[in-house]
């Protein structure tokens, strides 16, 4: 076994970190890239694919990574580039399985794909300054896994509601990314978190989630215990240009910990 390495990687606009045996680490990397190039050919080929906030045709598609953008974001009823960060992620960590890895997850600024062999905890973090969080605790997975989020209050990412926080997990994690966003685009208040899971219902790849705002919490499916850890700000993976002191500690960011 090799040592296991925490990477951080930057492509224009996609800032990840990757955690796997260092023998793995350089499929990871090759297989972010080749999928922002195939994302940058379709935008290329077709600028409304970059722009819709509705489901794109798929038949349009020109790679397996666009294609699989555009099915996550139908089910959930949302624009293909609502999936992108989950899509890259999903990418790198899929290269890392192929090539034997069972331990390692990838995360693209809160939308983290992953397989867990032994356990580790999702830090949750809510709240910008605070000492200590909430956190998922797995105690594995059953193949690859995605967890991602997104919210109306911090971020750059487009959400039409208010949550602090609107997670979902999923079989991968570009549909947990599409989901996580048709989610947050349904909190507006307190009360509308009774009926925001009902996206979710029907779905089998969605096998979870998790709505804050404004103090009130809402669970749907099956969502790994909570715990209490102690919050690390370096362990955020920020974009060292776009994301402002703003963003510093974003509830839409995770840490992974093994």
């Amino acid at each position: 076994m090799s040592e296991f390495a925490i990477t951080r990687l930057e492509i224009q606009e996609t800032a990840l970190t990757i955690a796997a045996e260092r023998q793995f680490v350089a499929a990871a990397v090759e297989a972010a890239k080749s999928a922002r190039r195939d994302i940058e050919r379709q935008i290329r080929k077709d600028r409304f694919f970059l722009t819709t906030l509705e489901p794109y045709d798929i038949k349009s598609c020109t790679s397996e990574v666009t294609s699989r953008m555009c099915m996550a974001t139908r089910l959930a009823g949302v624009g293909p580039m609502a999936a992108v960060a989950g899509a890259i992620a999903h990418a790198a960590l899929e290269a890392m399985v192929v090539e034997g890895s069972t331990q390692a997850w990838v995360d693209n600024g809160g939308d983290i794909a992953l397989i867990l062999e032994t356990p580790a905890t999702i830090e949750i973090f809510t709240a910008p300054g605070a000492d200590k969080a909430y956190a998922f605790n797995l105690r594995g997975t059953d193949g690859i896994m995605g967890i991602c989020s997104s919210s109306g209050r911090l971020g750059h990412s487009i959400s039409f509601g208010n949550s602090d926080i609107a997670l979902a997990i999923a079989d991968d994690a570009v549909v947990a990314d599409a989901f996580a966003t048709a989610l947050g685009n349904r909190i507006r208040d307190k009360d509308s978190l009774a009926c925001c899971f009902d996206i979710f219902r029907g779905v089998s790849a969605v096998k979870g989630g998790l709505a804050m705002i404004d103090g009130s919490v809402a669970m749907y499916g099956g969502v790994p215990d909570l715990v209490e850890v102690e919050h690390n700000p370096d362990r955020l993976t920020l974009h060292s240009v776009m994301s402002s002191s703003k963003f510093t500690g974003s509830r839409t960011s995770h840490q992974v910990r093994a």
